[in-house]
């Protein structure tokens, strides 16, 4: 009664996305934006690493991982 499916003898194909549409251009623009905003962070934390290498600093907070000399 309230099923959509007329008969199981001949199954169609559902499509979520076609071609063009809103939903793949969404998903489209997602992507580049998380992939950009992925080499942005990276590159914020290099240059981060980079300045406290050379100010003599920790890179990050807490003790010093194993096999690092000790924070003075």
């Amino acid at each position: 009664m309230f099923n959509p499916i007329d008969s199981y003898d001949d199954p169609g194909v559902v499509f979520t996305f076609g071609g063009f549409s809103v939903g793949v251009w969404i998903v489209f623009v997602l992507a580049v934006l998380l992939f950009i905003a992925f080499f942005v962070a990276m590159i914020r934390h290099e240059n981060h690493a980079y300045k406290a290498i050379i100010d003599d600093t920790p890179v990050e907070k807490g003790p010093a991982a194993e096999g690092e000399p000790p924070v003075y």
